[in-house]
């Protein structure tokens, strides 16, 4: 009996909450979180700093590369990230305050 084992890709779905795309993903071997990012248009530029400067203790910042002929994955950033980075850096998905009325 064969059973399913995790795959390294991510899985495009929306949030339930606001519709807003999302990049759902196991990132780590080891220890691994489960990442849901906004996932912005491929052009879009987001520095490591200002994503940096975005972020909470309780909010990671994701290295997303976007490389040819490859599967979306997302990477730890730690503090030795590099700061001039060229990739995609993104926190993990806030819905927008909603009223109730």
């Amino acid at each position: 009996m064969s059973g399913a084992g995790r795959g390294r890709g991510g899985a495009d779905s929306r949030c339930s909450a606001c519709g807003q795309p999302l990049l759902v993903q196991w990132v780590g071997d080891t220890a691994a979180l489960k990442a849901r990012v906004p996932l912005p248009p491929d052009t879009a530029r987001l520095p490591y700093p200002q994503a940096l400067a975005d972020s909470t203790p309780d909010n990671l910042v994701w290295c997303l590369p976007r490389l040819p002929h490859r599967a979306l994955c997302l990477r730890w950033t730690s503090p030795r990230h590099p700061p001039d980075c060229p990739h995609q850096h993104l926190t993990s998905h806030q819905c927008p305050p909603t009223t109730l009325f």
